[in-house]
């Protein structure tokens, strides 16, 4: 591989770290209320209880892949899963 396209690779992997890995992990923070059985108050209790490791988390995994690539898709399916749980909930 050439070092011009690691440095793409690396810049990718950066703003995968920075900018994607945090939208995540608040997704994933705001359909959580969604899928926990338990009351109202206590699924945004977990909620706003687990949105700081999340978000603190996820770049570290994020800069843990193989590949931005991979880094790239973790987030993307990460949000996915997040976005049609936020659709199920709403339409349930």
């Amino acid at each position: 591989m050439s070092s011009a396209a690691r440095r793409r690779l690396d810049w990718s992997w950066l703003v995968a770290a920075i900018l994607g890995a945090p939208v995540a992990a608040l997704l994933v923070s705001v359909a959580l209320p969604a899928v926990i059985p338990a009351s109202q108050g206590t699924r945004y209790l977990v909620a706003c209880v687990t949105v700081v490791p999340l978000v603190a988390a996820a770049p570290c995994g994020v800069l843990l892949a193989r590949s931005a690539a991979r880094a790239w898709v973790g987030i993307l399916v990460a949000s996915v899963a997040a976005t049609l749980v936020l659709f199920w909930s709403a339409f349930k």
